[in-house]
């Protein structure tokens, strides 16, 4: 179970801080999306911010439902 939920608490941290910027705007280099490109690339990734909190959730309910 812990390694589960640290391994959710890491990938929530990075997700987190992609999304929110805390990577340099040039890490994407002069190729990167602008404009509604941007927008359209960010709408489609903004799902993967659940996939921490998700995997923490699936996990506490296997070891609920499997504790014995």
């Amino acid at each position: 179970m812990v390694p589960a939920l640290l391994g959710a608490l890491a990938v929530t941290a990075l997700t987190t801080q992609m999304f929110w910027g805390g990577w340099p705007a040039e890490a994407g280099g002069s190729e990167a999306p602008q404009g509604m490109a941007a927008l359209i690339m960010n709408a489609c990734y903004v799902p993967m911010l659940l996939w921490g909190p998700l995997v923490a959730v699936v996990t506490v309910s296997y070891t609920l439902r499997h504790r014995k």
